[in-house]
């Protein structure tokens, strides 16, 4: 199993599109975001690019008791993931998503099988 721990916060998925002039566009908060989760991805990550099935424990751990999907920010991390774990967050056969609470130490920790 190799561990990877971020620390950026994850943009939902309810914050991913924005419409202008009537069309969906990545809003600049959600193209951010990836951005960072994928650079702290790729700081992280000192493997070769998984080919095949991939299995994902991904642990959240928040600051504090708001209520949160427990899915809404997995669609980041795995866009984000791309090119750099795996070639593509299609090879994810299995995914198991767990939320913590963990006031001082806020962060998303991410198990790849």
């Amino acid at each position: 199993m190799k561990e990877i721990v971020l620390y950026t916060k994850p943009c939902p998925i309810n914050q991913k599109y924005g419409i202008i002039n009537g069309r969906n566009l990545l809003t600049k908060r959600y193209r951010d975001a990836k951005r960072d989760l994928g650079l702290e991805i790729l700081a992280g990550w000192k493997n070769e690019t998984m080919l095949g099935d991939v299995t994902l424990n991904i642990l959240q751990y928040f600051g504090d008791k708001r209520k949160r999907d427990v899915d809404g920010a997995i669609k980041i991390i795995m866009d984000a993931m791309e090119g750099i774990v795996y070639e593509n967050d299609n090879q994810v056969t299995e995914l198991h998503v767990y939320k913590e609470i963990d006031k001082e130490n806020p962060r998303t920790v991410i198990q790849i099988l």
